[in-house]
């Protein structure tokens, strides 16, 4: 598959992308609907608990910073992470696997509850704008995902250079939570 720009709404290449990433940016930032959704680098905006004006780059409904919005009407789904400093400390939290998700899923943000670990795709999604933007404080480090592998090990992310792995799941990795609304 030939690489592809991702463009924000001035019409200039943000993200470049190829393979497997391109096909879930394509699905993640186009949506069902065919609405693309383009890379926010201006003023954040807070979302509006109906999704209508929600964008990529803005302030999530949780406090997050959306990184992903797809479908239109009832169907659209915005997906944000949670912002530096979620866990109490300036850097995110290294930690094991069920420990990962038992932080994720206890994570609150003012009203906000559902955040959890994301899955394999939304972490690739989440380190596509990350990478793009800068946004959030995250490291070039490694990152759970919530996909189990096996009876005993998780994929994990690379935010060094976007490639995933899997690892037992006594092994420690950074967290950063997720939450979807729709």
């Amino acid at each position: 598959m030939a690489p592809i720009s991702i463009v924000d709404h001035r019409g200039r290449a943000v993200a470049r992308v190829s393979g497997f990433v391109c096909l879930l940016l394509v699905t993640t930032i186009s949506g069902c609907g065919g609405q693309g959704q383009s890379v926010h680098t201006g003023s954040r905006q807070v979302c509006s608990p109906s999704l209508e004006s929600c964008d990529v780059g803005d302030t999530g409904i949780g406090g997050g910073i959306v990184f992903s919005v797809s479908g239109t009407g009832p169907d659209r789904v915005v997906l944000e992470y949670a912002p530096a400093g979620w866990s109490g400390t300036s850097n995110d939290p290294p930690l094991d696997w069920e420990s990962a998700k038992r932080a994720a899923d206890g994570y609150r943000s003012g009203d906000a509850h559902a955040w959890r670990l994301p899955s394999k795709d939304e972490l690739k999604a989440l380190f596509a704008y990350w990478k793009e933007s800068g946004d959030g404080g995250l490291s070039a480090s490694l990152y759970w995902s919530s996909s189990a592998w096996g009876g005993g090990s998780a994929w994990y992310l690379s935010f060094d250079d976007g490639d995933e792995y899997h690892s037992f799941r006594e092994s420690t990795n950074f967290v950063r939570p997720v939450r979807s609304d729709s």
